[in-house]
């Protein structure tokens, strides 16, 4: 009797299942389509946002284990590793973080203020501002180096080198194309924001009668 009431209820959830609604894709591009669902394409962008939000929790207690905020921790890695005493500017560290140069000028200034940062005009091109990490700067990433080797074997034990190289080809393609992806969404917004205003507004020549 109850192995005939778990059958029924196992024929009954199979039907419930049947019926429930198609959901629509949230992609077209057939490589992203396993078995004509879209299912293993969200589960790459949920981990996507899960990963994300696990690495800025690391760096923002890595920040604050220094005494700075995770954007001025940031940036400050920018400088010392990606920049020289010739290149790293501004709009270079806004290009790097996708933020407004003007954000980044104001977080500099209070690195600059807690002696972290040095700035000096360009050779070339005196309108332009120059970035290094000073003495005191770079003291302190040092000091942390050693808590950061630890935590980063293990967040990223289970990558070969292999693995690794092909993640990080992958990741700086897929950069380029989310922000090609950002700027299209901004423009299919604003067009049917256009054409949403279109329909609404009274065609010329139209009149309006009232009773």
């Amino acid at each position: 009797m109850a192995q005939s009431k778990k059958a029924d209820l196992a024929k009954a959830s199979v039907v419930s299942m049947r019926k429930l609604p198609a959901v629509a894709l949230t992609i077209g591009r057939p490589e992203m389509l396993i078995d004509g669902s879209d299912q293993k394409f969200r589960r790459l962008v949920q981990g996507v946002f899960t990963f994300a939000a696990i690495h800025e929790a690391i760096r923002d207690s890595y920040a604050a284990h220094v005494g700075l905020g995770g954007v001025q921790y940031t940036i400050l890695q920018i400088i010392r590793h990606f920049g020289t005493d010739d290149d790293m500017s501004i709009g270079d560290i806004a290009e790097q973080l996708r933020l407004s140069g003007s954000f980044i000028t104001n977080e500099t200034k209070k690195l600059e203020m807690l002696g972290l940062v040095e700035k000096k005009q360009s050779k070339d091109d005196r309108r332009k501002i120059l970035l290094t990490v000073s003495k005191k700067g770079a003291q302190l990433l040092d000091n942390l180096a050693s808590l950061q080797r630890k935590v980063n074997d293990v967040q990223f034990a289970g990558l070969s080198r292999e693995q690794f190289l092909e993640l990080l080809a992958m990741l700086e393609k897929l950069t380029d194309s989310s922000q090609a992806a950002l700027t299209l969404l901004h423009y299919l917004k604003r067009a049917e924001r256009g054409q949403t205003a279109a329909t609404k507004a009274p065609k010329r020549g139209s009149t309006r009668r009232g009773r």
